[in-house]
């Protein structure tokens, strides 16, 4: 009890000691505060504002924020009473100019005084009158008070304002005229912004405007423009308004009338400067002039991306998609519609439209050598040699075939697992035509964006020397398109996977032979079915301090196959007697896939970055594992940074606890082992800058797993089970990042906090970095 009494007694004094000390503190920064104030003005250290009001059912504390934004200036930045920039602005010289080091930090560590001179009461006040007025508080009364200490030269603003009751919204009445115009704005009432008994607000009479605007562009007033538009508003007794909605007299004729197109016309090949016309006879499709020929685009396909006809009402909606979907195309450098009045046919105006296209280049060939790093630890020189045809078959299709080579080596802290080479040599063919290629005819017409059907062929040699070599064969076919700038769907329908085992080692066989679930994932690899994916992404939004990324997914295999196949037969599904295609054991499983990120711009150079992957792949019929080229891995520099790269999992399997001493091939094949069936890992990053602009650093912290979903015998412990949460591997470290832009060189060194395989959630052992892994990327991990 004594021990306890002495702990808490000395507690309590060092809170004393500590509160004292930063009083004195802030005497100390208060008094120094001053020291740069010019003599008869004051340190202005912020104003504030009470609202009252006569009328009890007036909410005036909801108008103090709305009245409070309007103060200026800010006072000096200030944190727990003490004014750190300026104490710095004063230390080094205050109004003194200064040179070298010491005016750098004065000027950019620093900050100025803020004075009382500066604050200009009677401006503020009627800043605040105007926002009032706004939201329908007329005649409001607004006084000031100035709080000043001679000592300490200091000064406040103490606002007050008194208002009556808000103006409501009695009666709003639209153009009445027969004229078009007047009709067209009348037709939008049902949607208006504006409602009876609402309170007045400018701001809502400014969205009004806007409104009217949008739906009038969409019904063919193309010269039409919100400005147009003015509000006379009546204020009646019992604090009433009425607002009437009214054209300018000012407002020209051609803005007061919907305009058709007379005739839309296609330039493919325009470049700037150049002038337009009938020089040379046009390709005639449908009612549009198409220029100069069909040699290198085809009509009909671009035409798909163009959404203006002749005869039809101008829509400002239907402009912008047509300059959306055919930049989109991907073979254009600019494009752009340009229109011409014409002479007004009874109540409507007639208007040309030049559609002006900009061709890119058409092929282009790139060869890139690059440092290879992959997820599972191998890292290695690389070459990619890619070509591109943006028009390939004279209908803005993107064709791309790469051919890449590699030779890799596995990097890791583990002897046993250093030194494995790989090489792989590969080709892939894609296939992006800009339109949907389907027995139904669809056209995505209500998008911005361009669909696209999409073909895919690849194939790929790899030779782990120590192990086997592989090849593996794939194609796909399926669709994407953008609904919106954030919203991207994809779907591939067909999607077929086959990978071959050749020339396995004896160690490797030998090895496989005591791992039947590894066996049988090698085996399993003909996969035939598709995939589905859902991209939200606000990432490249501007502005905002809250960014998402969120894409769910899901993988099918063997389904509608083996049902076919089954029936076909007569046959139950049965592991024993597999489904199968032209002999081949058919891969079968279901796959979610979950990527979540999540960036709070604190700043706008203080970003907290976060993100979930979680994943769940189900194995059934033929197969009671996953195919290998389908399973999770976990660790390395783009996942749980402080293990190196699938050296975790499943579970609490530890594959070093039965290796055979001295067997180097079971050691290094501990590698393959380390898969799983389920996926779970969080990672959360703090990024702030170290030297502008190119220089960032961060600090990090990763936790995750993997599981199987059924039990191996060969790997205890890594079933899924309830007690998962005791499961996850916890690493966190700093990084700095060398950023320019279009390239980022990572450094990133992290310390296990919780290995699942050490007892009690212990810590590895001691290496060259401490219990640290040291990480060398290219990018952001997310």
């Amino acid at each position: 009890m004594t021990s306890l009494y002495r702990h808490v007694t000395f507690s309590t004094l060092s809170l004393s000691r500590a509160l004292s000390l930063l009083f004195l503190l802030a005497f100390l920064a208060g008094c120094s505060s001053t020291k740069s104030v010019p003599q008869g003005d004051y340190l202005y250290i912020g104003g504030d504002i009470t609202v009252t009001s006569p009328y009890p059912e007036t909410d005036t504390k909801a108008l103090e924020p709305e009245l409070n934004a309007a103060i200026r200036p800010q006072p000096n930045t200030s944190f727990l009473g003490m004014r750190p920039k300026l104490w710095i602005y004063n230390a080094m010289g205050g109004n003194r100019e200064r040179k070298g080091i010491a005016n750098w930090i004065k000027t950019r560590l620093g900050e100025p005084p803020v004075l009382l001179s500066e604050a200009h009461p009677d401006r503020v006040k009627g800043a605040m009158i105007n926002r009032l007025y706004n939201n329908g508080y007329f005649s409001p009364t607004l006084e000031h008070t100035v709080d000043t200490t001679s000592k300490r030269k200091m000064a406040q603003v103490h606002y007050a304002a008194t208002v009556g009751k808000q103006y409501i919204i009695q009666q709003i009445q639209f153009p009445q005229g027969n004229d078009s115009v007047s009709m067209a704005i009348r037709a939008t009432e049902p949607q208006s912004l504006l409602k009876v008994n609402d309170p007045y607000n400018l701001e809502k009479l400014i969205a009004e405007r806007l409104r009217v605007n949008e739906i009038l562009k969409e019904k063919g007033f193309f010269f039409f423009d919100e400005s147009y538009l003015i509000y006379h508003v009546d204020s009646t007794q019992n604090n009433k308004v009425n607002i009437y909605v009214r054209l300018k007299d000012t407002a020209p004729t051609k803005a007061l009338i919907p305009y058709r197109y007379k005739q839309v016309s296609i330039y493919t090949d325009y470049s700037l400067g150049d002038s337009i016309g009938d020089s040379e006879a046009p390709v005639q499709f449908k009612d549009y002039k198409y220029y100069p020929d069909e040699e290198t685009f085809k009509a009909k396909t671009i035409l798909n991306a163009v959404f203006v006809e002749n005869g039809d009402l101008y829509s400002r909606k239907r402009h912008l998609q047509t300059v959306n979907r055919l930049m989109d195309l991907g073979t254009f450098k600019f494009a752009e519609v340009r229109f011409t009045p014409l002479d007004s046919i009874g109540l409507d105006g007639r208007i040309n439209a030049d559609i002006l296209l900009t061709q890119a280049k058409k092929k282009s060939v790139r060869a890139e050598v690059q440092t290879v790093q992959k997820s599972n630890g191998y890292a290695g020189p690389g070459i990619t040699v890619s070509f591109r045809n943006r028009n390939a078959l004279r209908g803005a299709e993107l064709l791309l075939i790469n051919l890449v080579g590699s030779f890799e080596s596995q990097i890791s802290g583990d002897s046993a697992r250093s030194g494995l080479t790989s090489m792989e040599v590969g080709a892939d063919a894609e296939m992006h035509v800009p339109r949907i290629i389907s027995p139904f005819n669809i056209r995505i017409a209500s998008s911005m964006y361009q669909p696209r059907t999409r073909f895919a062929l690849g194939f790929r040699f790899i030779n782990r020397q120590e192990f086997f070599q592989q090849n593996s064969f794939n194609f796909e076919y399926g669709y994407s398109w953008r609904q919106y700038a954030t919203t991207e769907f994809q779907i591939n329908p067909v999607q077929v996977q086959y990978s071959r085992l050749l020339n396995p080692t004896p160690a490797f066989q030998e090895e496989l032979a005591q791992r039947p679930f590894l066996a049988r994932a090698f085996d399993q690899q003909l996969i035939i079915g598709g995939n589905y994916r859902l991209v939200y992404n606000t990432l490249g939004v501007e502005g905002r301090s809250h960014q998402f990324y969120i894409s769910p997914g899901l993988d099918f295999s063997g389904g509608l196959w083996g049902l076919f196949y089954r029936v076909k037969n007569k046959r139950p599904a049965d592991p024993e007697f597999p489904n199968t295609f032209r002999g081949q054991a058919l891969s079968q499983y279901a796959k979610f896939d979950l990527e979540t990120r999540y960036y709070f711009n604190l700043t706008e150079k203080l970003v907290l970055a976060t993100r979930f992957l979680g994943g769940y792949g189900l194995p059934y019929g033929n197969s009671n594992v996953l195919p290998y080229i389908k399973q999770y891995g976990i660790g390395g520099p783009n996942s749980i940074r402080a293990f190196p790269a699938r050296s975790l999992g499943p579970g609490v399997y530890n594959p070093t606890a039965l290796q055979e001493p001295g067997n180097e091939v079971s050691q290094s094949f501990s590698y393959f082992d380390q898969t799983g069936d389920i996926r779970l890992e969080g990672n959360a990053e703090f990024r702030f800058p170290l030297m502008d602009p190119y220089l960032k650093g961060a600090f990090f912290v990763d936790a995750g797993n993997i599981w199987l979903v059924n039990e191996d015998p060969t790997r205890p412990g890594g079933k899924f089970s309830g007690d998962f949460m005791s499961q996850l591997a916890v690493g966190a470290g700093a990084g700095i990042r060398i950023d320019v832009q279009f390239f980022v060189i990572r450094v990133d060194l992290a310390y296990p906090l919780r290995d699942p395989t050490y007892p009690n959630g212990g810590r590895p052992k001691s290496g060259l970095f401490g219990t640290g892994v040291l990480n060398l990327a290219i990018g952001y991990p997310f």
